[in-house]
């Protein structure tokens, strides 16, 4: 590989990393700065209004998906996320201006647009299209590992200014939402100027007609709903994570202030390491998929261990332990569903389609997990911590299950000529 590409490739995983890192952050400003944000949007005792910012966006994002894959698949990778980052900025700058509440709706509903349509799938299509046949794992592990280390950076600075200025909250989150919208459109810049062209020969779709052919090759490919089972898994075992710290505290009786720290650190340092072994693992093996069966088998015993142990004071180091364990093996999948689509040989041209329908189907826990947890919770605080154990365990028996299917079917499609060719053309 000459020196020229291989740089093109980590400046455009490490503009990727920045990218993936603040984008989602001001739609979703509401989980880390809750009750400030809603005095400076002049929303105090509007909760229902407030709330209903984010279910617009999340609604949008849903309608967005598979047509976000078909974009993915007509544009060049690099112009849709240049676009995506510029336009997310702006809208932030707009925000921080606190306009009328049926401006901020617009916001929301526009950010769908920068950030799903024209971003998701093509953000994720753009390491498809570089890393090469026998780097997808690799690449993709990278960028997660790196999301951790970029996330812990922006998230002490964001957190650095709201602090200095948390006298004022309206103040303090125009300039954390001010910082964040100013970073992604510098980020975009960069991109304009420093990222390598990403549309290579065969990764685009000349017209309509084409990208609707695509969008039904992706439909008739096993490898979507492999793909859409391994993100389920991982969304669940996601979101399950963040009933860890509750249940330390309100069933083995761990002090508040140890839960927070618990809660805060667990999740950014697991994530790191997860990562970065599941890059390794990905390189080391071969191939992504074998690397996410052990972490699959890993999980589902952590959950079943979590649920056959009594929670108590007592028993509260084993439980700590076997928490720190599950949390490293979700971000294993995460590191590593991605590549599975280019290991089981799927055309460039569809690729966002694939990744646009496996979204939809995939992120379907976003829409439902966690009201339904809560629900548990107030009828059974104790039963229904076992209840979020016995799901993160049965989603990610489903993620098991996807991701042994794709390593069967990967094995088998490195037999054909179609793989031994590609391999041989990535070599000249």
């Amino acid at each position: 590989m000459g020196k020229e590409k291989k740089s093109g490739k980590v400046i455009t995983l490490i503009l990727m990393m920045l990218s993936l890192n603040t984008i989602y952050v001001l739609p979703y400003l509401m989980y880390t700065y809750y009750a400030p944000l809603q005095e400076a949007m002049g929303l105090l005792g509007r909760d229902a209004d407030y709330g209903k910012l984010l279910n617009v966006y999340g609604i949008a994002n849903i309608i967005l998906y598979i047509p976000g894959g078909m974009i993915a698949d007509k544009f060049d990778a690099k112009k849709l996320l240049i676009f995506s980052m510029i336009g997310t900025g702006a809208l932030g700058l707009w925000e921080a201006t606190w306009p009328s509440y049926t401006i901020l709706m617009i916001i929301h509903v526009a950010w769908a647009f920068t950030t799903v349509l024209t971003y998701w799938s093509a953000s994720i299509k753009c390491i498809n299209v570089i890393a090469g046949a026998d780097e997808q794992g690799s690449m993709y592990g990278s960028l997660e590992a790196g999301r951790g280390i970029v996330g812990i950076i922006l998230t002490t600075i964001f957190v650095g200014i709201f602090t200095k200025f948390s006298a004022d909250s309206s103040k303090a989150m125009s300039y954390v939402v001010i910082t964040c919208s100013v970073v992604m459109i510098l980020v975009g810049i960069a991109m304009v100027f420093l990222m390598p062209v990403t549309n290579v020969e065969g990764s685009t779709n000349k017209g309509l007609l084409d990208s609707i052919k695509a969008m039904g090759q992706a439909l008739s490919r096993p490898v979507t709903y492999l793909l859409s089972g391994m993100i389920f898994g991982a969304c669940i075992a996601q979101a399950g994570i963040s009933y860890l710290a509750p249940y330390l505290a309100k069933v083995c009786g761990m002090d508040q202030n140890m839960t927070v720290i618990f809660a805060n650190y667990n999740r950014t340092i697991c994530t790191l390491i997860g990562a970065s072994i599941a890059a390794f693992a990905a390189k080391k093996m071969g191939r992504s998929s074998k690397f996410m069966i052990y972490a699959g088998f890993g999980s589902i015993v952590s959950y079943i261990l979590l649920v056959l142990i009594p929670g108590s004071a007592v028993t509260m180091f084993p439980i700590l332990v076997i928490m720190v364990f599950s949390t490293l093996c979700y971000p294993v999948f995460r590191a590593l569903y991605y590549a599975v689509v280019d290991e089981l040989g799927t055309q460039k041209n569809v690729v966002g389609s694939v990744i646009g329908i496996a979204s939809i189907l995939g992120f379907l826990p976003d829409t439902f997990y966690t009201s339904m947890c809560g629900a548990r919770l107030e009828a059974d605080p104790v039963g229904g911590y076992k209840f979020v154990f016995i799901t993160c365990m049965a989603a990610m028996a489903l993620g098991l299950i996807c991701a042994f299917i794709s390593d069967r079917k990967i094995l088998k499609y490195r037999k054909t000529d179609e793989y031994k060719a590609t391999i041989k053309q990535a070599d000249m």
